[in-house]
């Protein structure tokens, strides 16, 4: 009775490791952002191999937004949208973009170095390569390949769950 009960306690192990292929990609910090995709900014993450970023501002009721050539302005959340709940930015912010090699679809990143993880590492975007450099640790990632880590050791950037319905990108988990 002994043996059966080893035997089927190692099968249940040993079926429950089956399929695991690795960590979760997604970020379990909040994120809750709404924005119409066939507007500028907006509209440059929806342009294969550019990414635009958004981060908390210093105001509720603000945001500050890049645009994939680097230039940055703060943005006031649509009052719905503040009505429908409190935004959230994740980490560090967000890096939003479609990879120049892909489906089209929109992909979400934490702004924050995983490596790091702290809110104020924030990696530094070279729009023009499609790299996000963090200037603490100095690891590499590339934004059009999962973001993953090109030079250094490190985890992939966080990503998050973007749903775009064609007028609206959710972004969220």
């Amino acid at each position: 009775m002994k043996n059966i009960i080893y035997l089927t306690l190692t099968l249940i192990l040993s079926l429950s490791l089956v399929g695991c292929d690795g960590e979760n990609p997604y970020s379990s910090y909040r994120v809750n952002i709404v924005f119409d995709g066939s507007i500028y900014p907006y509209n440059h993450a929806r342009s294969f191999g550019q990414f635009i970023c958004i981060r908390k501002g210093a105001n509720i009721g603000q945001y500050i937004v890049t645009d994939a050539i680097g230039k940055t302005q703060t943005v006031d959340i649509p009052q719905i949208h503040l009505q429908q709940g409190k935004f959230h930015y994740g980490l560090g912010g967000l890096i939003i973009g479609t990879p120049s090699m892909g489906d089209g679809n929109i992909w979400a990143y934490d702004w924050a170095c995983p490596n790091c993880d702290i809110a104020r590492y924030r990696v530094e975007i070279d729009y023009a390569m499609g790299y996000a450099i963090c200037p603490h640790c100095a690891v590499k990632f590339d934004l059009n390949s999962s973001g993953i880590a090109i030079e250094g050791e490190s985890r992939p950037l966080w990503r998050y769950r973007v749903y775009d319905n064609g007028a609206e990108v959710i972004i969220q988990n």
